[in-house]
């Protein structure tokens, strides 16, 4: 799962930075959570438990206790962290703060646009290595229009026309491994929201015209998920 993880002595900029993120991934419904840290201390606590990954550290420069250049330098080789984004209200610092795994820098008060470009970016990055898995091949989740089941077997349909080789697996289990923005649809049917075109009474038409059965029981749930999902992206656009 994607991890951002927040150290900064100021709550208001670790509740700004996850107002930030929370906006972003409202429009895609992936799958993300937080690790949040008031000093370097608790970081390198988290960190201790060797199960921590951290895509993302936005990690303030100046902290009482251990500073952000002194959390960098420790974390040279640790692999826990993939990212580091430096906060700071002194240009000064900079030079001290360049090294491995730091990819930026942003300065005092905050900029939305700019924290919402760094979490892009990198997501986009990440996401670009994270997918599903079919056969000995993985694509990744925007390519994927739906998956159907045939028997014990799933096959999903690709933006590109063609089909993915078959992966053994029930519908219910598969559901489980993939995003928020996958919802099953029919007893033999996962849906990509983010293909959906429109939903009818019985029947739902997806980017490429194809129109996929909509099961009676999942008709319900599927248009409240549908609704949801669309709200939250025109939110995301409009920067509510």
């Amino acid at each position: 799962m994607f991890t951002i993880a927040i150290c900064d002595d100021d709550e208001r900029i670790r509740e700004f930075i996850q107002d930030c993120v929370n906006e972003f991934f409202s429009v895609s419904g992936a799958q993300y959570n937080f690790i949040l840290c008031k000093n370097g201390e608790e970081l390198d606590k988290k960190l201790s438990s060797g199960d921590v990954s951290i895509n993302i550290l936005f990690l303030d420069v100046e902290m009482p206790g251990k500073t952000g250049i002194e959390i960098k330098n420790s974390l040279q080789k640790n692999s826990a962290v993939e990212k580091i984004i430096f906060i700071t209200s002194h240009t000064e610092a900079m030079q001290q703060a360049f090294g491995l795994r730091v990819v930026g820098f942003m300065n005092k008060p905050l900029d939305k646009k700019l924290v919402c470009e760094w979490i892009r970016n990198i997501y986009k990055e990440y996401s670009s290595k994270e997918g599903i898995t079919f056969g000995d091949k993985v694509y990744n989740y925007d390519d994927i229009l739906y998956i159907k089941s045939d028997g014990n077997y799933l096959v999903a349909k690709l933006s590109n026309g063609k089909e993915t080789a078959s992966e053994r697996m029930g519908v219910t289990s598969f559901l489980k491994k993939l995003e928020n923005r996958f919802v099953r649809i029919h007893r033999s049917y996962i849906v990509n929201l983010s293909h959906v075109q429109r939903i009818k009474y019985n029947e739902i038409c997806i980017d490429n015209e194809e129109a996929i059965p909509l099961g009676r029981s999942f008709s319900e749930d599927v248009k409240n998920k549908y609704d949801d999902y669309v709200l939250a992206k025109v939110k995301g656009r409009m920067g509510w």
